[in-house]
């Protein structure tokens, strides 16, 4: 019998589910608009339900565990989300703020369940895809609805006292004053993330689809200022932790025809003197639909292997 695990990529538009095998290899793998958790008067009842639905449709009968990967931090419990700030209900509160869902799905289930930042699970998938597992230092942000960090020092997640580190969509952009949905004000998120290019679409070019906008629009001075600002972050994450490789990934860089060359003089020309003189690599996330429940499920055996 294969050992199966359920890896859940529960983004801020999309949720994804698959099952994953030894071998890495992904079972019809469904994608779902992350809308159903944020509406349901019971989340973590309504991810039993999907998990449950998967399992019949695809005749799984045996799991050895359940990984989710959320757009958060998560106490180091692994179990814990600390704030879904991009993923809120119809009353505009958080679907999940200090609650343990891994408690729930493990005794609905009756098998280990493990939470992750999401973006530390898609950094587990681009580590192994791109054989990056002896470099010292890794630093990857994924730009989509929302701004995500995950960064690896010898091996191990850099996660903080208790598990919050490393929030950067939630930085603040010295001077700014765009409201953000976390309460907060200038948050980089307001200036570099897939909400923030929906706005330049409605302000701009309401006429384009947002696919087609760096197609049609990348040398106009809304994108060339957003490709700007997200290169910004990479500068900030880059100069900090010196680090062996830089990866890039999220919807926003895996878009049809944005400006990789920009963006990446763009991050050069603003990284510290120092750092730039030993430099880095710059490596792109492999677009693959399921890289984040794969990693999800690589998260898991690691956790297994240590129980």
């Amino acid at each position: 019998m294969e050992n199966m695990i359920i890896g859940i990529d529960l983004g801020g538009t999309n949720l994804r589910i698959g099952a994953v095998n030894n071998k890495n290899n992904l079972i019809k793998p469904l994608v779902l608009k992350s809308e159903c958790i944020a509406s349901s008067p019971s989340p973590i009842s309504t991810l039993c339900k999907l998990i449950e639905e998967y399992l019949c449709d695809t005749n799984i009968t045996h799991i050895d565990a359940i990984s989710i990967g959320v757009p958060s931090s998560v106490e180091n419990d692994n179990a814990t989300v600390i704030c879904t700030t991009n993923i809120r209900n119809q009353s505009g509160e958080a679907v999940f703020s200090h609650v343990n869902i891994a408690e729930n799905i493990k005794k609905h289930f009756h098998v280990p369940v493990f939470v992750n930042n999401d973006v530390n699970n898609l950094m587990l998938y681009d580590t192994l895809t791109h054989h990056l597992e002896d470099k010292k230092v890794l630093v990857g942000i994924y730009i989509g609805t929302g701004v995500g960090a995950s960064v690896i020092i010898n091996g191990d997640f850099l996660k903080g006292k208790n598990g919050a580190a490393l929030d950067l969509g939630h930085i603040p952009y010295y001077g700014k004053k765009e409201l953000c949905s976390c309460g907060k004000k200038g948050c980089c998120e307001c200036y570099a993330s897939g909400w923030r290019l929906q706005q330049i679409r409605k302000e701009y070019y309401p006429d384009s689809p947002i696919s087609e906008l760096f197609t049609l629009h990348k040398t106009e001075d809304p994108l060339l200022d957003f490709v700007s600002a997200c290169a910004n972050i990479y500068a900030i994450m880059a100069t900090i932790f010196n680090p062996d490789a830089l990866i890039i990934g999220g919807g926003i860089p895996e878009m049809k025809d944005f400006p990789k060359e920009q963006f990446e003089k763009e991050i050069n020309a603003s990284v510290g003197k120092d750092v730039l003189s030993y430099g880095f690599d710059v490596i792109y996330s492999t677009p693959f639909v399921g890289k984040g429940i794969i990693g999800a499920a690589i998260f898991a055996r690691k956790m297994l292997l240590k129980s």
